[in-house]
């Protein structure tokens, strides 16, 4: 395709607003208990123990699958602001998220 390879670690806030935009679907939201909750069809999920972001607990994350086991697991994950899903999709969130600040 003749397109140069480059980081885009310059870019990656804009990287991650872009898969929040196209994955706002699968976004699931930490409660104040420590579980998560995905905010389509408020199914308990936890975040893979394989994953990096395991023990970091992030506020709000959108996942490319689920893999059910004894529990639910969110798999390839991405730490996103709220903010960014009720860009992607105002109306479909509007009564998805609660009211809260990443």
């Amino acid at each position: 395709m003749n397109m140069k390879l480059e980081s885009s670690l310059s870019e990656l806030a804009n990287v991650r607003r872009c898969l929040a935009h196209g994955l706002f679907m699968n976004a699931a939201e930490l409660q104040p208990d420590g579980s998560y909750v995905a905010l389509d069809t408020h199914q308990p999920v936890a975040i893979h123990p394989s994953s990096v972001l395991f023990q970091a607990k992030p506020a709000c994350v959108v996942f490319n699958e689920l893999l059910h086991t004894s529990r639910c697991y969110m798999r390839d994950l991405c730490l996103v602001d709220a903010d960014w899903l009720q860009e992607a999709a105002p109306e479909y969130f509007r009564r998805k998220l609660r009211a809260m600040k990443s």
